[in-house]
């Protein structure tokens, strides 16, 4: 059994310090095996905010793997930006932009869709481009037959039952086709501060998994929330812990 911890856009710089101060905990009380952090972890990727950022990363209680979101890009120095746009990332988080992790049975592959500009106005949307896209499918080619496959990016791959008139990150159409493929069992991913779990297609074995905001206070209609997700025997299971009333819950059971 391996258990992961989902967290995304945590946008230190515009967190909420009572969610911050808590979820640590709340985190270590599942016993994860890895957490897996989808992108924006700062909000305007100042050093001050990377540097909140990483100390909270090494309060976590299990090995971590993160991947860039928009946010993560300085939107203040443009020569930075493109000259040098993960600096900042390397410096605080970590040498990677697009890490890896396996246990032996489930391996987490990480993505990274954020970028510096391109030929479109909204910089903030990001990409898959063939090249990256014929990189990670050779990462995922080369593991073992068998190993539960997991990715992790920042930007979507499919509109949120909240949100069905969001868009998607560029290049998205062939991506599914590339994770279905390789036999990814999870796609997790944030951006839209909207949680959603759905299959990439009725019926498939493929889940997106996007998450909600786990400690910034720009919400858009949803709460505070992270997921935990424990993978047995080729079969993940998904659970979400929600903030409400000044602590880490379960949330309220549907209708039956």
């Amino acid at each position: 059994m391996t258990v992961i911890a989902h967290l995304s856009d945590l946008h230190f710089g515009a967190e909420d310090p009572a969610v911050v101060a808590t979820l640590a905990e709340d985190v270590a009380a599942a016993r994860p095996d890895l957490v897996a952090v989808s992108g924006d972890l700062t909000q305007r990727a100042r050093h001050r905010e990377f540097h909140a950022a990483a100390q909270f990363l090494r309060s976590l209680p299990a090995p971590v793997l993160a991947v860039p979101g928009n946010h993560d890009l300085t939107p203040h120095d443009v020569l930075e930006r493109f000259a040098d746009p993960w600096g900042r990332w390397r410096r605080y988080v970590g040498p990677e932009t697009e890490p890896a992790w396996t246990d032996g049975t489930v391996a987490v592959v990480g993505l990274n869709t954020a970028r510096r500009g391109g030929l479109y106005l909204n910089w903030a949307r990001g990409r898959v481009g063939r090249e990256r896209l014929a990189r990670l499918e050779a990462r995922l080619a080369a593991l073992p037959d068998g190993v539960f496959r997991i990715v992790v990016a920042h930007h979507p791959f499919s509109a949120p039952a909240l949100r069905p008139d969001a868009r998607l990150v560029g290049g998205a159409e062939p991506a599914l086709a590339a994770f279905a493929r390789h036999g990814v069992g999870l796609v997790l991913s944030g951006h839209l501060h909207l949680p959603d779990i759905a299959p990439m297609v009725p019926g498939a074995r493929l889940l997106l998994v996007q998450a909600a905001s786990a400690t910034s206070h720009r919400l858009r209609g949803s709460p505070n929330a992270w997921h935990r997700i424990v993978v047995e025997d080729g079969v993940p299971r998904i659970a979400t812990r929600v903030w409400s009333e000044g602590a880490w819950r379960d949330p309220p059971a549907g209708p039956e």
